[in-house]
């Protein structure tokens, strides 16, 4: 008997000094390297404190093709949430992450679950490890570390594609991603297509959309030129929209039509109606409305 409980004391004196190790604060070097074409903000939230409360520090700006080479100071545990944005785009995509509370200035401040309040929106955090180095630090402690790649790739969907050679704003971020969204108030579908002006003056639209009744959708999803999208609509719906002839799938050129009495030519046989439609620098998306 006397064996094992000396065995025992012994763990409980070999434990004691690695769980106080584990609390004790460090230094994490955060390196996050942007592989876009356009600048990104990181946002990291950790733990300065044996509690579960996280210190949350924003923002860290890093250009196109560099890295972020940063210490944060103080840091308790294995574990580090990190944020990346530009424009419409965020980094994680499609993980498994954590949602703080998030204002739009740099700050250090102590993270806050959703609900937010106004000045702050919630964002999505992915948790990585904190790698040990072999640099000591004050308090004679290893230097920790945490590195994150973003790139193109790590969207999810068609945004991967849309994120190369992407435009950007005055701050060098990428620029907001433009949707177009329609929804169909009525009770029967609805078709609508979105097109562009070509650089000869001429309307072309992409395939007709059917929208059922009571439903919305997006028919148009990029950087279009000049920041505007047109909108057709199958039909002579709008009085105050300009009447054009398209193709049964209304894919490809229309026609512009003077009057309602105006009939279509036999290859573009569908009469419809159009506007334009003009986004701002700061503009997502906008909703039409049919019926």
């Amino acid at each position: 008997m006397r064996f094992w409980i000396l065995i025992l004391i012994a763990g409980l004196s070999l434990a004691v000094p690695a769980q106080a190790q584990a609390q004790a604060p460090r230094d994490v070097l955060l390196e996050v390297c942007n592989q876009t074409g356009f600048a990104v903000a990181a946002a990291a939230a950790y733990r300065t404190t044996p509690s579960e409360a996280r210190t949350l520090r924003t923002w860290f700006l890093i250009a196109p093709g560099q890295c972020l080479n940063g210490a944060l100071n103080g840091v308790i545990g294995d574990d580090l949430d990190l944020h990346v944005m530009s424009g419409s785009w965020t980094w994680p995509a499609n993980e498994t992450r954590t949602d703080y509370c998030v204002p739009a200035a740099a700050t250090l401040t102590l993270a806050t679950a959703p609900p937010c309040s106004p000045e702050k929106q919630p964002r999505a955090f992915i948790r990585l490890p904190v790698e040990t180095t072999n640099h000591r630090g004050p308090g004679g402690r290893n230097f920790g570390r945490v590195g994150y790649q973003v790139r193109c790739e790590g969207l999810s969907g068609g945004d991967a594609a849309l994120c190369p050679g992407a435009p950007t704003d005055a701050r060098g971020m990428a620029a907001f991603v433009h949707e177009l969204e329609v929804c169909n108030n009525g009770s029967r579908p609805a078709q609508a297509a979105a097109g562009h002006t070509r650089t000869d003056g001429g309307l072309e639209f992409d395939a007709w959309n059917e929208i059922a009744g009571g439903t919305c959708e997006v028919i148009y999803r990029g950087f279009p030129q000049g920041n505007h999208v047109l909108y057709a609509q199958r039909g002579d719906r709008s009085s105050s929209s300009t009447l054009i002839c398209t193709a049964d799938t209304a894919e490809g050129l229309a026609t512009p039509r003077a009057s309602l009495r105006e009939a279509c030519p036999a290859e573009r046989p569908q009469p419809a109606t159009y506007e334009t439609v003009e986004f701002g620098p700061q503009t997502g998306r906008v909703t039409m409305f049919t019926e």
